[in-house]
């Protein structure tokens, strides 16, 4: 083995001393100032990686970068020689062309996918000597993770998702600080990178809830959080304040955090405010001055509600790797002074209508007896005249 890793180099003096203009031969020395050594490189999945080599600078300069006996990239004569590069490089590598005679080989690999991963060897030499070092890439994604909260069947699920994962990622919930043991991983694509998504159920929980995801290769860990406010109850018309309060306090050192408000209404999630927005979907809604001064609260108010706004609200705060969500329920009840008002106007007024309509009915009643006195009064006063006319005719 040794003896074939040596015998590289001459093979690749051998080839380029007509290019090069070296017709010294193989230097004997090149033999004893082989330096040979590896290191690993962690690279992400569609981003760029750089693949370190540094040499002796010298006369005749060669770098060679190959993978499993497919060409890389190549550098000779002072310049690029990319005939015989394999066509999965093709516009994806280049040097440091400005740092090569400065010593740096480094090779810089762009738009990373899975099949990149693996052993580079990189061939550096010179006159002087020969560089060889093997370069191990590893490649890890780590793409959208994300935490919802999903109403399905009248139950409650909080679900931990991670769109985009390699290798596999591990998912810890706990509750109230305590570990939570029933937290499956569920496969959502089984091909690499892999979508994954872990999920408890929390109905009539008012516990909170942490969901941790972290891939050990990148050294990434991103965390969710689950808190509720407990119910707020108001009257109609009277002004709400939704509270949302960032616990984590090193998320606002951050940048980049955005907040959304939504309301949760038939297993849907309806955006009300949104800081990637200026705009609202009900004029109603607006936020409280600590948003533009503050970064730790994001409170939202609400003017005028109805009882068809009963129901619940959710605070979004997230970052890169920290998502906070916030569940407030409101129920509204009717204006009671309205109610007793109504009362108060519409029962006196019935009972002075009842008053009114027995006045006129008894004033009738009355007046219905006296017509009916006076009508038997007069047809005894003519029978009394009627007798009268009747003695005096019988007289003699």
């Amino acid at each position: 083995m040794k003896v074939h890793l040596l015998f590289i180099p001459y093979l690749l003096n051998i080839l380029v001393q007509p290019l090069t203009g070296n017709n010294d031969g193989f230097p004997f020395h090149y033999f004893f100032k082989m330096l040979s050594h590896r290191i690993t490189v962690t690279g992400r999945l569609y981003e760029d990686v750089i693949l370190p080599c540094s040499f002796k600078i010298g006369p005749g300069m060669v770098i060679h970068w190959n993978k499993n006996e497919k060409t890389v990239h190549s550098y000779y004569a002072n310049s690029d020689q990319l005939e015989r590069q394999d066509s999965n490089y093709t516009n994806r590598t280049s040097l440091f062309l400005d740092d090569i005679n400065k010593g740096n080989a480094s090779l810089k690999l762009m738009g990373l996918n899975l099949n990149d991963e693996g052993v580079y060897t990189c061939y550096a030499a010179t006159d002087p000597e020969t560089t060889k070092i093997e370069v191990e890439l590893k490649l890890g994604a780590f793409i959208t993770p994300v935490i919802e909260y999903q109403e399905q069947n009248g139950e409650d699920y909080l679900t931990c998702y991670l769109f985009g994962a390699y290798p596999h990622p591990n998912i810890k919930w706990t509750e109230n600080n305590t570990t939570n043991p029933e937290s499956p991983i569920e496969e959502i694509s089984p091909h690499p990178p892999f979508s994954v998504k872990s999920q408890l159920n929390i109905t009539g929980s008012n516990s909170s809830y942490q969901c941790m995801i972290e891939n050990s290769l990148l050294n990434q860990r991103w965390i969710g959080e689950w808190k509720t406010e407990g119910t707020f109850v108001t009257a109609q018309d009277e002004k709400v304040i939704f509270p949302c309060k960032l616990k984590n306090e090193d998320v606002l050192a951050k940048k980049n955090i955005t907040v959304s408000w939504s309301r949760v209404e038939n297993m849907t999630c309806k955006i009300l405010a949104s800081s990637l927005s200026s705009r609202v979907s009900d004029n109603r809604f607006t936020w409280t001055k600590d948003t533009m001064h503050r970064r730790d609260d994001f409170s939202l108010t609400l003017e005028s509600p109805t009882p068809s706004d009963s129901g619940k609200y959710l605070c979004n705060i997230s970052s890169v790797d920290y998502t906070q969500l916030t569940l407030q329920l409101l129920t509204v009840e009717p204006h009671q002074g309205k109610s007793i008002t109504w009362v108060y106007i519409v029962i006196p007024s019935v009972i002075i209508i009842l008053i009114i309509f027995g006045l006129i009915c008894h004033k009738r009643s009355c007046n219905s007896n006296s017509n009916s006195d006076q009508k038997q009064e007069q047809p005894q006063e003519l029978d009394k005249l009627n007798e009268e006319a009747t003695s005096e005719t019988t007289r003699p």
